[in-house]
């Protein structure tokens, strides 16, 4: 699982709600990666923390 910030509501005036930092399995990323100009990701920013972690878009559970 890796974290992603993401386009999110674009509208709102706060920066955290406008690029959040979501979790992603690696299937997702992939997926993403693969709508090239539609894509959602706006840049990776690491490796999620946590043993437990989720992905936010498609509720996969971290193996690792």
């Amino acid at each position: 699982m890796k974290q992603a910030v993401i386009f999110g509501d674009l509208t709102s005036d706060r920066t955290s709600e406008q690029y959040p930092t979501v979790t992603l399995c690696e299937n997702c990323i992939r997926e993403d990666e693969a709508q090239r100009e539609n894509s959602q990701i706006v840049h990776m920013a690491g490796e999620a923390d946590a043993d437990d972690a989720v992905c936010e878009w498609c509720g996969a559970e971290d193996d690792a």
